[in-house]
């Protein structure tokens, strides 16, 4: 049959679908409650009748079994409606008789192939699996409807039945996208919003008293908060390999610290690296000691790292507010944060960095509380390790916050005797490893002070260069819709003069000119201002009105299904994108509950904070079965580098081209060869090697671009870019045979 047909033939079957809805959810809108409409059912048989033709023709048995058992159930509602009996008997009988006289015909006819419904090639077991169980919870509400019609004596829907719709269109729906089935997709699309509508409805009048969910689990809500967004940064953490660039460059500078013994000298791919200084390799290198090297031990200690960093919010909060609700509930928004997420999700500074400033921020207000010399002591070593970890950034915070409290909230700072002793612990632990390399070389000074902190604010030397707005939009974005819940209700406070207000405000937005005047940009940089964000949130959020409440928690859930909704589909947006079946489970997971604590009593005040919260959660757990499906598009060369060493055991080299690919010496044993054509990341900074024992593993091909015809070392393997490849000229290469993976062409 002619597929446009076929389409034509699914597409009325769901308008009828939809349609069916729309009259019953019109009627219902009209009486005030969830009611059975007679049409209802009319409209489902014959919507029913189309579909399982359009679902042998499209070969697929999910489709054709969920509506056998629906079709009979339609029948009998209308049977207790005591309209089935109005019809003309031949009207009835072939309603009836009409379907199965279908079935037999494609089961004996020449035509068509009823096995290949059982065993379809083109639908994989585990996604037939998947849309089979998503059909059975959505054909069961008819079951559940029908059970209760009997019992009732008459044709009505049971709430339950609105529930099971829910979950199974959820179900559906992941599986339409997978399968390229825009009918199904629509369908499912436009029911979810009727199912979500009736369950309103049929709560309206019966909704006890809201609860506050947080009272309610208060000697333990931070300990459960601290438990599951443990569980969650810990889940499936190791499923993906290093990526690049960053993290598989930090990760292979601890493996080669670990490897070498040398500690204080870090390199990359066997030549030095100071661009960083070197807390962070060393934490590395320390996880490798004791878990072994792996993608999972490399970020192991960045979970706990951020699992810190909420206990110290929650700290800060309750100093800062004295009000232990305000401060949970402001670390709880803080969690909620894709940006606390993203800072495990790959190894970097940036979490280590987050948690020294914060707990300088911490030891400093309690400084403050009765000017404990300790605290200060802890205060000046927080600085002094953070600036082993990224250097003079980690002052921007706490001492914007010291200067805005002595200039602006008039408050006393403490004897000086106990600042000195702060300030010489600070240069002690700060810079005793600056100070020891530049006693070796004492062209250090310039390299660090002016090219890695001078330059990196005022020039583009390291390509990573941002509009001034760029951090403006990232607040935006990521802490949708807190930063605008704060925007727009902090004018009340601000002509009071809220010392609270202030004091956060000066935390957010000093250094967020700071980092948007710099040329320099990336995401995580502005990492420690989020904390203050979550704080104001929900200082401000406490506040509210009931009524801005829900208009802010409509504003949120739509947002959150908007995104759920894009990462269903993106599949059809970019046909690169693979979404497991995992995925979709742990999408629809989060996108039942979302919906599903819609009609808990639950204060509003409550849910917004909750839902935000788990919303994040949960993309989180989805995000790793994304990572693990989509290597190439993560910059994951796990693949790549199993495939080499399985097809290629014997090989001793592998040469890459144009690219630093320090992922590929943590994945391999084998020797990596990088092969200099212009590439800035392999434009590296040699002045400080002893020797030139370096040049057998970076190949300068602008010097010598004959190397890969002349000087091949033998038992080698070539990996070139996809992208790249129109640059590297093939002409008299020594390869015979070439193979793709994840976007790059390995010849050998």
């Amino acid at each position: 049959m002619n597929s446009q047909l076929i389409l034509a033939l699914g597409l009325i079957a769901q308008g009828l679908f939809a349609s069916r809805f729309l009259v019953q959810l019109l009627k219902s809108e009209k009486a005030n409650k969830v009611v059975s409409p007679t049409l209802f059912w009319q409209l489902s048989l014959i919507a029913s009748f189309l579909l399982i033709i359009y679902g042998f023709f499209r070969n697929d048995i999910v489709i054709v079994g969920g509506q056998v058992v629906g079709y009979l159930i339609y029948i009998r509602n209308l049977q207790l409606k005591g309209e089935w009996s109005l019809l003309p008997a031949l009207v009835r009988y072939s309603a009836f008789f009409l379907p199965l006289l279908l079935v037999v015909f494609l089961i004996f006819g020449f035509d068509y192939d009823f096995n290949g419904l059982i065993d379809n090639p083109e639908i994989e077991g585990l996604l037939l699996t998947w849309g089979t169980l998503g059909q059975l919870i959505f054909t069961s509400r008819f079951v559940v409807q029908w059970l209760y019609s009997e019992k009732q004596k008459e044709s009505v829907f049971p709430v339950s039945f609105w529930y099971i719709s829910t979950v199974g269109a959820l179900l559906i729906a992941s599986y339409a996208i997978l399968r390229n089935d825009a009918v199904l997709f629509i369908g499912q699309g436009f029911g979810l919003i009727v199912y979500l509508r009736n369950l309103y409805l049929h709560h309206k009048s019966k909704a006890p008293k809201p609860m506050s969910l947080f009272l309610k689990f208060k000697p333990y809500r931070f300990q459960a908060l601290l438990v599951f967004t443990g569980i969650v940064l810990f889940f499936n953490l190791g499923a993906w390999s290093v990526t690049e660039s960053s993290e598989a460059r930090y990760a292979q500078i601890g493996k080669e610290m670990l490897d070498s013994g040398d500690y204080m000298h870090p390199t990359l791919m066997g030549i030095y690296h100071y661009h960083k200084p070197p807390m962070t390799y060393w934490i590395t290198a320390f996880s490798y000691k004791i878990f072994g090297v792996s993608a999972w031990s490399a970020r192991v200690f960045m979970q706990v790292a951020l699992l810190m960093l909420l206990l110290l919010v929650s700290r800060i909060g309750k100093l800062l507010f004295q009000d232990d609700k305000k401060a949970f509930y402001g670390t709880l928004i803080f969690a909620s944060f894709p940006t606390f997420i993203i800072a495990g999700r790959a190894l970097t500074t940036d979490a280590y960095l987050a948690v020294f400033v914060m707990a300088a921020v911490y030891f400093w207000l309690k400084y403050l509380k009765d000017y404990t010399v300790k605290f200060l002591v802890l205060f000046y070593l927080m600085l002094g390790l953070g600036f082993l970890t990224k250097g003079p950034v980690v002052i921007i915070v706490p001492v914007v916050l010291m200067v805005f409290q002595a200039l602006y909230q008039k408050i006393k700072l403490g004897s000086w005797k106990g600042h000195l002793i702060g300030v010489l612990i600070f240069l002690t632990v700060g810079l005793s490893w600056f100070v020891m390399l530049f006693l070796e070389d004492g062209q250090f000074v310039d390299y660090f002070v002016f090219k890695h902190t001078v330059q990196r604010f005022a020039t583009d030397t390291f390509s990573r260069s941002q509009p001034v707005w760029f951090y403006p939009a990232i607040l935006l974005g990521t802490a949708f819709p807190w930063i605008l819940i704060i925007a727009a209700n902090m004018k009340g406070y601000w002509k009071k003069k809220d010392t609270q207000l202030v004091f956060l405000l000066a935390w957010i937005i000093i250094p967020l000119i700071f980092f948007s005047l710099s040329k320099s940009k990336l995401i995580l940089y502005i990492l420690p201002i989020y904390p203050a964000i979550g704080l104001l949130a929900a200082k401000l959020w406490l506040g509210l009105s009931e009524k801005k409440h829900r208009k802010w928690d409509l504003i949120q859930f739509i947002f959150q299904m908007i995104i759920i909704v894009g990462l269903a589909i993106s599949p059809l947006i970019d046909p690169k994108i693979v979404l497991s079946y995992k995925f979709f489970f742990i999408l629809t997971i989060t996108a039942s509950l979302l919906i599903s604590i819609r009609v808990i009593a639950m204060k509003i005040v409550d849910r917004m904070v909750f839902t935000s919260y788990l919303f994040v959660m949960g993309i989180t757990v989805a995000s790793t079965y994304f990572f693990t499906s989509n290597p190439g598009l993560m910059n994951d060369q796990r693949r790549i580098a199993a495939y080499i060493d399985q097809e290629f055991a014997d090989v001793e080299n592998i040469l890459i081209y144009d690219k630093r690919m320090p992922s590929m010496s943590f994945l391999s044993n084998k020797s990596i060869i990088s092969l200099f054509d212009g590439d800035e990341s392999l434009n590296r900074e040699v002045q400080f090697e002893k020797d030139e024992s370096w040049k057998s593993n970076l190949i300068n091909l602008k010097e010598n671009p004959e190397w890969l015809r002349d000087s091949l070392p033998n038992s080698s393997i070539l990996m070139v870019k996809r992208n790249k490849l129109k640059k590297l000229d093939e002409t008299g290469l020594p390869f015979e045979n070439r193979h793709e993976i994840d976007g790059w062409i390995l010849f050998y």
